[in-house]
């Protein structure tokens, strides 16, 4: 999957919003079981923008996922794109997750 968006800006795999991992795991709550805190990256008040750091489309993420969710076809999303979101306070969640 080539349109992997993340907003969680400390993620290690996060590069411009686009994730750069080879491949995530999404539990069966919907949460990123891949994501992992990058300490220097929390240290920095912000990320820099798309105008400054082009996006990685290189990257073609294998997206294994045990959801309940009407992308799920054998443990594998074969949704188009799926966006990963959260915050310090809470997991890092795919937000494309749609129960069937």
């Amino acid at each position: 999957m080539k349109d992997l968006k993340c907003a969680l800006a400390e993620c290690e795999f996060n590069q411009a919003y686009c994730c750069c991992a080879k491949t995530i795991d999404v539990s069966g709550s919907a949460g990123c079981k891949t994501f992992a805190a990058n300490a220097n990256k929390r240290k920095n008040l912000f990320e820099a923008g798309e105008d400054f750091v082009k996006r990685n489309y290189d990257v073609d993420t294998a997206v294994h996922c045990t959801a309940d969710c009407i992308f799920n076809k054998e443990e594998v999303c074969n949704a188009n794109g799926i966006t990963v979101l959260g915050d310090l306070t809470q997991d890092a969640v795919c937000a494309t997750f749609m129960q069937r």
